[in-house]
């Protein structure tokens, strides 16, 4: 990193206009990852609250898997930049290469893990039924987790490659095979299948991902055919190429750099599961009720994600070149624009939260349970996203533990108990639960943003994780 004198800051008017500018494509290609997960929701809840219940619980721990081994994996495109930023183009294949060796074997460990659902669910506390259902989700989930992981590897090196639009369009797609296939597995239209409920459409799900993991990896290997540069295409035995895979040193350095990352995501996805087990032990009116807000919250959350991932990398370019003034600029723009995205929609769940519920479920008692969680969730929104974008520009900065660190305090020691104490011991219900997560979401972005205020106003920083 240089650290020669810094040129005058660019405006804050430059900065939003280059965040948005990058962090528009990026919310496409993340939010089309979601609105499969949304599209499920909503037509499950046309089934049935009970399928909705069944649905909504056992989606909670195979998500948070997803999202911990998604997070481990967003080290491709770090790794792979740098590659390519050092004239380095056979080293970013190799990147690859390694990338998809460890979302494979994530992704077996994920459905593994979904083999114990049912007697995960009755040791939380879970009515027999609920687990059974919840459980024959989770299992449907499962099968789709390694598809869905090579997805995500092979279009992270795309995104580092500078060709973005080629995930974005196999996800579009996908979601659009994914709404015909839940009503011919999940209603049973047209004869041809039983109505297979909140399990037929997690089934359909499954097979619209592992369609798109497919058609990513082909036309990623017709594309090395043709012109091999990123040497893609293994050039060793199985056996041998196996090995290096997982102990090159870039197998090691993306998961060195991916761990924390991985923990990150999965620390506050696990928050959020937990308090599913929590709206579990509500009843089905409050789990349904929590699903369906958390499933609108979780969409519009990916405006926040999109706009973490342009933060880090404005900061970080910032930070490369020595420019401390606009590290703090690239940051604190980035941050404020995480908090107006969302403003459009929590007015809606602040004004007519019963229009929200409605998107999404047509049960009565769903409705009302919802809208009075929606209400809540409207205060939770422009926070919950400055939070995720506080974390992209520290890990601009390199700064990748403290934050996993505060994560754990901020959501285990504060959102979790208050949740319990708000839901469970003064009766709230699912208004309780997302009191709760607010809680933590506050003390996290304190933390954070003073932790980001501190680094960026440092004359000399040095990354956390040595990349």
């Amino acid at each position: 990193m240089s650290t020669s004198r810094s040129p005058a800051p660019a405006s804050l008017g430059h900065h939003f206009r280059a965040t948005v500018a990058l962090a528009l494509p990026i919310i496409v290609s993340r939010a089309a990852l979601v609105v499969m997960f949304t599209v499920d929701t909503v037509m499950v809840g046309r089934a049935s609250a009970a399928d909705l219940a069944y649905f909504g619980l056992g989606v909670a721990p195979q998500l948070t898997l997803m999202m911990v081994a998604v997070g481990a994996l967003q080290a491709t495109a770090v790794l792979a930049s740098q590659a390519l930023g050092a004239g380095d183009a056979p080293r970013a294949g190799a990147v690859l290469r390694a990338s998809l060796a460890h979302a494979l074997a994530l992704g077996l460990i994920c459905l593994f893990l979904s083999m114990l659902a049912e007697p995960f669910f009755l040791a939380t506390g879970q009515d027999v039924d609920l687990a059974a259902g919840a459980a024959r989700v989770s299992h449907a989930f499962g099968f789709g987790m390694p598809g869905i992981l090579m997805f995500v590897a092979c279009n992270l090196f795309m995104e580092a490659t500078g060709r973005p639009k080629t995930g974005m369009v196999i996800m579009l797609a996908a979601n659009l095979v994914n709404v015909p296939l839940n009503a011919l597995l999940g209603y049973g239209w047209g004869g041809w299948f039983a109505a297979g409920g909140a399990e037929g459409i997690m089934l359909a799900s499954t097979i619209a991902r592992t369609l798109a993991g497919l058609s990513i990896l082909t036309i990623l290997a017709l594309q090395a055919r043709r012109d091999d540069t990123f040497r893609i295409l293994p050039r060793r035995t199985a056996g041998a190429a196996a090995v290096g895979l997982w102990a090159d040193p870039d197998a090691r350095l993306l998961r060195r750099l991916g761990l924390p990352m991985g923990l990150a995501q999965g620390v506050e996805s696990a928050a959020f599961a937990t308090v599913v087990m929590m709206a579990g032990w509500l009843g089905t009116a409050q789990l349904a009720a929590y699903q369906t807000t958390m499933s609108l919250v979780t969409l519009t959350f990916m405006m926040a994600i999109g706009t973490g991932g342009a933060t880090a990398i404005r900061v970080g370019r910032a930070f490369g070149e020595g420019d401390m003034a606009n590290v703090g600029r690239a940051g604190w723009s980035g941050i404020a624009l995480g908090a107006v995205w969302p403003v459009p929609v929590a007015l809606l769940f602040l004004i007519s939260p019963e229009t929200a519920a409605r998107a999404v479920t047509s049960d009565p008692r769903t409705v009302e349970a919802a809208a009075q969680a929606l209400f809540v969730a409207g205060f939770m929104l422009s926070i919950d996203a400055s939070m995720a974008v506080t974390i992209g520009a520290l890990r601009g900065l390199g700064d990748v533990w403290w934050p996993t660190l505060w994560q754990i305090g901020a959501f285990w020691l504060v959102a979790i108990p208050v949740a319990y104490v708000m839901a469970i011991v003064l009766a709230v219900g699912a208004g309780g639960l997302i009191g709760g997560l607010i809680a933590g979401i506050l003390v996290s972005f304190a933390g954070l943003s003073w932790r980001f205020a501190r680094q960026s106003a440092m004359h000399r920083l040095s990354p956390v994780v040595p990349l």
